[in-house]
């Protein structure tokens, strides 16, 4: 019975539509992203340049959640080689602040800042916020975010209680 149904959904339009269509669609991106990527290798994104200067062109700001380790932590090093102005954020202190370090050994004019963030806290979050803001505002530094990464997380297998909830 199953074999009859997935050879009558072949025969349906409805199939070859979504079919044609997500095979082009992908196509399409990766011929973008490939002529994207050949345009980069000849010039860098973005005017690489100091965030004290008022003159200067501002650099993008990006988030990074969960940029302690990993992928978090080469893809901020990665945009900061392409002049983003990388903002880091993780739980850990100590290895926020060794990942801006080896980020600075290898990138001179580098713009990175790290806060310390759970993102399992409201109160965290908003502190955050207010934190992020406030240095934005003091280094003169536009305040929109350009690119958010969001790559923080955990394996949840069960129900998990914010202390926010669990405070009511």
């Amino acid at each position: 019975m199953g074999l009859m149904e997935a050879l009558i959904f072949l025969c349906k339009g409805q199939f070859w539509r979504m079919a044609v269509f997500w095979t082009v669609s992908l196509i399409l991106s990766y011929l973008q992203l490939f002529s994207q990527t050949q345009l980069s290798r000849k010039s860098k994104l973005f005017d690489r340049c100091s965030s004290t200067s008022s003159s200067a062109i501002r650099r993008p700001i990006c988030i990074i959640t969960g940029a302690t380790s990993g992928l978090g932590a080469a893809v901020s090093c990665a945009l900061a080689k392409e002049g983003y102005c990388v903002i880091l954020a993780g739980r850990s202190l100590h290895s926020l602040s060794k990942v801006v370090s080896e980020i600075k050994e290898q990138i001179d004019d580098a713009c990175v800042k790290a806060f310390q963030v759970d993102l399992s806290s409201y109160k965290s979050i908003l502190s955050f916020k207010h934190s992020l803001q406030q240095w934005l505002l003091d280094s003169d530094l536009h305040c929109s975010v350009q690119l958010l990464i969001n790559n923080a997380g955990i394996l949840a297998t069960s129900y998990r209680i914010t202390t926010e909830q669990c405070d009511q």
